[in-house]
């Protein structure tokens, strides 16, 4: 069977897909992951096809996650950086899918449906977050983590409207191009295509985010989804000295975020470093290039080194808290502070704290010197966040995220399909 992917984000997007393409590959399904440029070598040396997309994955992250944006402003970011590739875009997410036997796709509104409804075949949602209303957490992206379940619930109503009436303005002309009639904005998720419910996966742990009661049942969740395979790296001998030199060190790192000034922001974290008299392996991800620091003895700059290998060799994670991020870090039973940028950040860092696995989050935005510092020690010294940690790591090892959403990516498809054939 021949499946598409379709994900439009950064490496925390396109990563779990290729583990979940990886799965199914081995079950011989023929996968393609559609992306943006710089996943080539990922998605290739998974044994998978690679299909670009009109864009770019670091000016849009980069708009979407500066300073100050959340909520609406999230959307009008998220619109400006895709206002003039959208026709583009739709054209190659069509093309992507061309002799497609089903399709998947991370959140992107009900534009990746009216891709499966033009195909006319069985399309997967994944959400790697909350999209579906709840009294837990708003919709992602919106402020306010702990305003209670009023505002919780009305989140979304107020998020899909937004969205809606943003997807209206790129898709309306696309959709009466291609004969099919134009969608109206919905104050909830719309899985409608073509009579089918679309099914939904979440790529997340019902132990951080215990499944809502009210969720139909085309909604499932599989677990994280968890790399098994040995990892094939050979780190830096200064890396390894470093290590070895002292006291485990903390992690620090912010992996895809590039916006806003970045160079300010490693400047708060070294000042914070030193005064809280931790050692930390600090990654500098996508804002590599942007900076010019020197290890020393206290701290190692790195541009990357996996997860998979480093986090068993740290004593607590510093991150800004993307959903693969996190869900590694808990993995490995870190003590964890999130210091989101915006996205659906902020809800990882709420969650991490209400299961007493770390500090309360810092918003990047908000982050001084001092609270970091202060932040940096509670994390290392308050020995309950290691026990919540260990604790939870070890029931989540228990779980296989990829082999059961595998499972039900190849359940629900069969079942689409013979909906057809009773129709």
């Amino acid at each position: 069977m021949k499946i598409t992917m379709l994900t439009i984000g950064s490496t925390g997007d396109v990563r779990p897909y290729v583990l979940l393409g990886r799965e199914l590959k081995s079950r011989g399904h023929e996968i393609t992951i559609a992306t943006f440029s710089g996943f080539e070598k990922m998605i290739g040396d998974a044994g998978l096809n690679y299909y670009q997309l009109s864009g770019d994955a670091v000016k849009v992250m980069s708009n979407v996650m500066k300073p100050g944006v959340n909520g609406v402003g999230f959307l009008g970011e998220l619109e400006k950086s895709l206002r003039d590739v959208a026709p583009v875009l739709l054209n190659d997410l069509y093309h992507a899918c061309d002799g497609a036997d089903a399709m998947m796709c991370t959140y992107f509104g009900s534009l990746y449906y009216s891709i499966a409804e033009k195909h006319n075949i069985p399309c997967i949602q994944t959400h790697y977050f909350p999209m579906d209303p709840n009294d837990l957490t708003p919709i992602s992206s919106a402020p306010g983590q702990h305003l209670g379940k009023v505002w919780n619930r009305t989140s979304y109503k107020l998020g899909y409207l937004l969205i809606g009436i943003l997807e209206k303005r790129y898709l309306t002309q696309w959709r009466k191009d291609n004969g099919m009639e134009v969608r109206k904005p919905q104050t909830k998720p719309d899985y409608h295509v073509n009579g089918h419910t679309v099914p939904v996966i979440y790529a997340v742990s019902p132990m951080v985010l215990p499944r809502a009661r009210n969720w139909g049942e085309h909604i499932h969740m599989s677990g994280f989804w968890w790399d098994d395979t040995p990892v094939n790296y050979t780190p830096p001998r200064e890396l390894e000295d470093f290590l070895s030199a002292g006291e485990k060190p903390i992690y620090i790192g912010f992996g895809s975020m590039v916006s806003g000034n970045m160079s300010k922001t490693y400047a708060k974290v070294l000042k914070a470093v030193r005064a809280a008299r931790v050692r930390a392996v600090i990654s500098l991800g996508w804002a590599a290039e942007q900076m010019h620091f020197k290890s020393n003895s206290r701290v190692y700059f790195a541009d990357y080194v996996p997860h998979d290998w480093l986090f068993p060799r740290v004593s607590a994670v510093v991150h800004h808290g993307g959903a693969g991020t996190t869900a590694a870090g808990l993995r490995y039973g870190k003590p964890t502070l999130v210091i989101p940028f915006g996205g659906d950040q902020p809800f990882w860092g709420a969650r991490v704290n209400a299961i007493g696995c770390g500090p309360r989050p810092i918003h990047r935005d908000t982050m001084t010197v001092q609270r970091l510092t202060r932040a940096l020690i509670d994390l290392t010294g308050r020995g309950s966040y290691r026990v919540a940690a260990e604790e939870l790591s070890q029931r989540l090892r228990l779980e296989k995220g990829v082999q059961t959403a595998a499972d039900l990516v190849e359940k629900e498809i069969a079942r689409w399909k013979q909906e057809d054939a009773q129709a």
